[in-house]
């Protein structure tokens, strides 16, 4: 049903534009630039506006982060911001009367981006990297600064900076002064500027007809431009279903100060950090002489807040004095403001006609509506008086089903980031191995309550976040996801790009504490997923089965199950051998054994005895390098033994030599006993780690107990190597035994004893003591 005014009085406009911020006012300049009669609604001290507690930075760079830029309707966003970097010289000095070129507004000459101590590097460093990487890619000039050159910085030692850019085209306006000669100008250009709040639309069947103001009066117009920042959705809830599929608004709340310094000094430039958890960055902004403002924080409310919050204010003074300038700590507080940024239920900005004719939506979304107001007002104007648009805004057309730019996953994984960023940002002290536990925690909590608030769709990070404190936003979502299903049908299902999976696979690994975490990532997206290259397939979307088929992979190695089972295979030199439950998987450090033990046996057709085989490893790398050899390899586990022959026959054209194995203890004294005195060569990888030892859960709860631990001081096994070995082989046969590298000087005393001689000692690739080499004496 249209909505009559039944009382007051009606007067006519072109267009009725409600929000007297930077976005409403600068379409009423531009409007009545272009001579239409204008009215600008809105309270003259503009209470829950975002646009009076804004540091208004003119920049795009120092904004940029890698969740803005790692989806298509971020990037587009980003394209507007490149947009009005380039029109604010301009824009200034037109509405500046011919008093001045504009650049009186102006407290800031360029911005100077800091990368300190204080957050996490998954968010501050890479936010900082990203700021960096986009300034080349778009030929922005930018210079690296060595912080301790920035004359004003003065932080605690604690938070001191890591390192600094500085960019000398990103300025800063008084937003206050800004506004003020917004408003001027627009009365300048007869806009009838209204103080005071427009309760709701007028709207005829399907055609906007004015809007009704809070004492009764009606103001009416062909078009109205709802440019008023959170407040407008009261004006959308006013027409009986007309917001039911576009994403609402809600409060971005926040507070800012401004403050006298105590000793008179401000910088000359903005003083910012990178955008942090949930939040803008801190910022410095000179002001009048002597002040500068702080800000700025932002927390997701329901509804705008008029009064600030305690622990905001604490934080914001807390950080401003810590972080970039120690004797802020003494300095006064002039003012502490509080605004509302407009952030719709999808993330995005709300630019466009609705589905009542004639009214429009235009807003910001988290900290760029001051910034983008001249490119927006421009665009705006020409479409509401009938001309050729000249920007593409179709995404963020208000009516819309949520605009998913990342994956489910990605969002769950973002969320419990900036979720535990936020701790570090305030100095909180946990036990140093305590994140990994709240990371691998959090994240399938955040998983199901993504999944228990929609099959479909998925909230922006800070939105998931705050909608597990906030019922009402539950609700809103809920409605809104519902009607867009009714409206849009079902979301088609995207599948993950392969890159994306492995770069949360290797945060997850992470977490767990893997070794190897990006590595071993990549190595089971290799076996996962068919056809998959890091070189080439990191944005080949993975269906259904591929992605549950990888995460079971993942979940298994997050267990620290070994990496060789999940792959089903180890190598060794160039022989790939099959390994699972009930073997050991051999090293790579091996082959400095095997090669050192071959150099040493210079016997024709040598005879060879490989005790401790487990998987057939080491006598089977001795076959494929010796084909002249006769190999044998022993060992008392059947389990091991099976794979020891599987391997075997799978490598059969690979290893010319003569291998079979045999089941065996190698401390039975009548083991092989037909060979006593007739080997050229033992070779070993025996147990060898002390059973009180402390081992990787890789090798202590997957691998075989008896092929990892062997006694007391972990020398059981070896010396029962070193008497068998002694007893197979001829006078000046040689014996290669691999050890636990803390044990070099009792293995060395156990083979003198066993009757060998010659016994050097020789170190693995990473240099660490790995194996003996002895040959048995000829006395």
């Amino acid at each position: 049903m249209p909505h009559t005014p039944q009382q007051g009085r009606e007067t006519g406009f072109d267009v009725i534009v409600v929000g007297n911020g930077a976005l409403g006012s600068s379409a009423a300049v531009e409007l009545a630039r272009r001579g239409a009669s204008v009215a600008l609604i809105g309270r003259a001290h503009r209470p829950y506006a975002a646009s009076t507690a804004a540091g208004a930075m003119l920049g795009c760079f120092g904004e940029v982060t890698t969740a803005l830029l790692d989806n298509a309707y971020g990037q587009a966003k980003f394209e507007l911001d490149l947009l009005a970097k380039d029109v604010w010289p301009q824009w200034l000095e037109s509405i500046s009367g011919g008093v001045s070129d504009g650049r009186d507004l102006l407290t800031a000459t360029g911005t100077t981006v800091l990368l300190n101590s204080v957050g996490t590097g998954s968010i501050d460093t890479d936010n900082f990297n990203a700021i960096r990487a986009t300034l080349e890619k778009h030929d922005e000039p930018y210079e690296t600064v060595d912080p301790a050159d920035l004359d004003w910085l003065d932080p605690d030692p604690n938070s001191r900076p890591l390192q600094a850019l500085h960019i000398p085209g990103e300025h800063a306006v008084d937003s206050g002064r800004l506004l003020h000669r917004l408003e001027r100008t627009a009365r300048d250009l007869g806009v009838t500027v209204v103080d005071g709040h427009a309760s709701s639309v007028i709207s005829d069947g399907d055609q906007v007809r004015g809007v009704v103001l809070e004492n009764g009066e009606s103001l009416t117009a062909g078009q109205v431009l709802l440019a008023g920042g959170v407040g407008t959705q009261d004006m959308v809830d006013s027409v009986p279903g007309l917001g039911d599929c576009i994403p609402r608004l809600v409060a971005g709340y926040g507070v800012s100060a401004l403050v006298t310094t105590e000793d008179g000094t401000q910088p000359q430039s903005v003083i910012r950090t990178p955008n942090r958890a949930f939040a803008c960055g801190l910022h410095i902004v000179p002001r009048s002489a002597g002040q500068v403002y702080v800000g700025a924080t932002n927390i997701i409310s329901p509804r705008p807040l008029a009064d600030p919050v305690m622990r905001d204010i604490l934080f914001l003074l807390e950080c401003s004095h810590r972080q970039i300038r120690r004797n802020l700590w003494t300095s006064t507080v002039v003012r502490v403001n509080v605004g509302n940024r407009p952030i719709s239920l999808d993330g995005f900005p709300l630019l466009g006609e609705t589905p009542l004719d004639g009214l429009w939506m235009m807003t910001g979304t988290y900290r760029d509506g001051l910034f983008l107001s001249p490119v927006l007002a421009k665009e705006f104007a020409r479409r509401l008086l009938g001309e050729e648009p000249e920007l593409n805004l179709e995404p963020f057309a208000p009516e819309r089903a949520p605009l998913q730019g990342v994956s489910r996953e990605s969002v769950v994984d973002t969320t419990v980031e900036h979720t535990l960023a936020t701790g570090y940002e305030q100095h909180w002290r946990v036990p140093t191995d305590w994140q990994e536990f709240l990371d691998v925690g959090l994240k399938p909590i955040y998983a199901e309550w993504a999944k228990e608030l929609d099959a479909d769709f998925t909230p922006q990070p800070d939105l998931l976040a705050a909608a597990r404190l906030e019922p009402q936003l539950v609700t809103w979502l809920r409605t809104y996801y519902d009607n867009c299903r009714a409206r849009f049908g079902r979301p088609g299902e995207t599948s993950p790009a392969a890159g994306d999976l492995v770069d949360s696979a290797a945060e997850f690994l992470t977490a767990a504490r893997v070794p190897a975490p990006r590595a071993d990532a990549l190595a089971l997206a290799a076996h996962a997923l068919p056809g998959y290259s890091p070189e080439t397939g990191a944005a080949t979307p993975v269906p259904t089965e591929g992605a549950e088929r990888f995460w079971s992979l993942v979940a298994r190695r997050a267990d620290r199950e070994p990496l060789e089972y999940l792959l089903g295979r180890a190598r060794l030199f160039d022989l790939e051998l099959e390994v699972g439950a009930g073997v050991f998987v051999p090293q790579p450090r091996t082959e400095a054994l095997v090669t050192e033990a071959l150099a040493r046996c210079d016997t024709p057709r040598p005879r060879v005895v490989d005790l401790c085989t487990g998987s057939g490893a080491v006598a089977l790398a001795v076959g494929a390098l010796r084909p002249d050899a006769v190999v044998t390899g022993v060992d008392h586990s059947a389990d091991a033994l099976r794979w020891a022959k599987q391997n075997g026959d799978k490598l059969r054209s690979r290893v010319k030599a003569e291998v079979d194995f045999v089941e065996g203890d190698i401390a039975d004294p009548e083991l092989l006993a037909a060979l006593d005195g007739g080997v050229d060569l033992v070779t070993a990888v025996p147990p060898n780690f002390p059973d009180r030892l402390q081992v990787v859960p890789e090798t202590s709860v997957y691998q075989p107990a008896t092929a990892i631990r062997s006694g007391w001081d972990g020398l059981d096994a070896m010396r029962a190597v070193a008497a068998t070995a002694a007893r197979l082989l001829r006078k000046e046969g040689v014996l290669a035994v691999e050890h636990h590298d803390a044990l070099t000087d009792a293995v060395i005393e156990i083979v003198r004893e066993a009757g060998f001689d010659s016994v050097t000692s020789h170190t693995d690739q990473n240099g660490h003591p790995r194996f003996v080499i002895a040959r048995r004496a000829a006395a």
